[in-house]
């Protein structure tokens, strides 16, 4: 029977950790998305600086989750605030008349903030 519950313990640890491991890899797609956005869709004239930069972020955000899953909390914090800057920016940087990269902005960040909700909801939290 030790056996069976030594098993036992990896297969829960390892769902543990998939079930943090996936919102954060469609984080990480959302990211490279945001990034190659502006050079796969032509869509006009608008700030595509602020997608690179915010799918950069997100990306190492991504990557730093994984290297350091005990700060998985802090960093999905900072994840949701990205992606709630990527919600806000058409209206704030003025390019919401363009509809198909505001939308896509806007549908990333609002993906993004959930995936972080989820993230931080089933992160461990942080012992010293």
């Amino acid at each position: 029977m030790p056996t069976q519950e030594a098993v036992g313990s990896r297969v829960a640890r390892r769902l543990g950790s998939d079930i943090i491991l996936t919102p954060i890899a469609f984080v990480l797609l959302g990211g490279v998305w945001l990034v190659i956005t502006p050079v796969v869709i032509d869509h006009g004239v608008y700030p595509w600086w602020n997608d690179v930069v915010a799918g950069a972020v997100l990306i190492v955000l991504s990557l730093a989750q994984v290297v350091l899953p005990h700060r998985s909390r802090a960093l999905s914090a900072v994840a949701a605030l990205t992606g709630a800057w990527m919600v806000a920016a058409p209206f704030v940087l003025g390019y919401h008349e363009q509809h198909g990269v505001a939308w896509s902005g806007m549908l990333v960040g609002a993906l993004v903030v959930l995936l972080a909700f989820v993230n931080g909801l089933t992160a461990r939290p942080f012992r010293r």
